[in-house]
């Protein structure tokens, strides 16, 4: 019998709320240490939300309606604001998507890592600089004495998220979050910055969330994936399993839509007809029954519940048993 390791970050029914509408609707999933979960969709399907609301750090007209977060046995949605800025960057950190506006232009590099660091740690300053000098070498940085001294704007991209992962990175945090962090990255920085996290997953058990909605990344870095659509999980499968057979349209059409060599030259890109609903558009049932070939009344009267479909694969469709028309119309 496969043993399954104790999760070590646990999302329970996570609905996080505004003005009113459930936009993160009551969603679910476990993280194993030294495993990497990627959270795929759509731009408004969620996915930046269910990660803020992990780390206390919704905007103000987002709050968290139900569900629990756990790192091992702590209820993080139990926590004080003062008991979570404690845990935030040191047990779980975060990874911004645009480095250029999470860094601070007036400050040198060197400083806001150490600066992290000490947040946490009550070490003298040269110490904490010293950290910081290491924890740039540790990410590929080159010439970290000279580096440490220099501001962000005078620095490339690429070594901006590197900046952004040593501060994330520098207290050893269990959990990594990482929203979108190949986002405007050249394919050369971009399989830098991937092979970096991967480092991390092997040489420190670090354990990441990946929020991106680029499938290459998915397969190059995920051990298992959850597809957000409109709010809620469309489907949950390891990441093999997921590309291999897919069991919700969504995702099917998903897959599709990834331009691949063997397309005919200037042939016309796959893709999904229709737009992500807003909030005050949500229906009784799946959300995705007006993008949806498969739709029936059924998918618009009832929403349909995670089907366990065996192998840690779920999906929630009513008509998996259809999945064979997606593929044709995907083809």
């Amino acid at each position: 019998m496969e043993i399954h390791p104790r999760p070590l970050l646990s999302v329970e029914g996570l609905t996080v709320e505004i003005a009113g509408a459930n936009v993160v609707d009551g969603i679910s999933f476990s993280v194993a240490p030294g495993k990497v979960m990627a959270l795929v969709g759509e731009s408004g399907c969620g996915k930046s939300l269910t990660c803020y609301a992990m780390l206390g750090l919704l905007p103000p007209a987002a709050r968290r309606s139900g569900g629990h977060i756990r790192l091992d046995d702590r209820d993080l949605t139990a926590l004080s604001q003062r008991d979570m800025r404690k845990t935030r960057g040191k047990d779980i950190s975060i990874i911004f998507q645009e480095p250029s506006a999470s860094l601070d232009p007036l400050t040198t590099v060197g400083a806001q890592i150490a600066a992290a660091y000490r947040t946490h740690h009550n070490v003298p300053r040269a110490e904490a600089h010293a950290r910081a000098r290491r924890m740039l070498a540790d990410v590929g940085i080159p010439d970290p004495d000279r580096r440490f001294h220099q501001y962000p704007f005078e620095l490339s991209g690429g070594m901006c998220q590197r900046i952004m992962i040593s501060i994330a990175l520098i207290c050893s945090p269990r959990v990594l979050v990482a929203d979108e962090p190949t986002t405007a990255l050249d394919v050369t920085i971009q399989a830098q910055i991937l092979d970096l996290m991967k480092k991390l997953v092997a040489e420190r058990g670090t354990s990441i969330v990946i929020i991106t909605h680029d499938m290459g990344v998915v397969a190059d870095i995920a051990d298992d994936v959850a597809v957000m659509y409109a709010g809620r999980i469309a489907e949950i499968a390891p990441v093999q399993t997921l590309f291999e057979k897919p069991q919700h349209p969504y995702t099917a059409l998903l897959l599709a839509s990834i331009p691949k060599l063997s397309d005919a030259p200037k042939a016309d890109l796959a893709t999904i007809e229709g737009r992500v609903p807003t909030p005050n558009e949500f229906g009784a049932g799946c959300r995705f029954a007006d993008r949806c070939p498969l739709a029936t009344e059924k998918c618009r009267a009832e929403q349909p519940p995670l089907f366990d479909r065996g192998g840690g694969h779920r999906s929630a469709c009513w008509h998996i048993d259809r999945m064979a028309e997606i593929r044709e119309v995907a083809a």
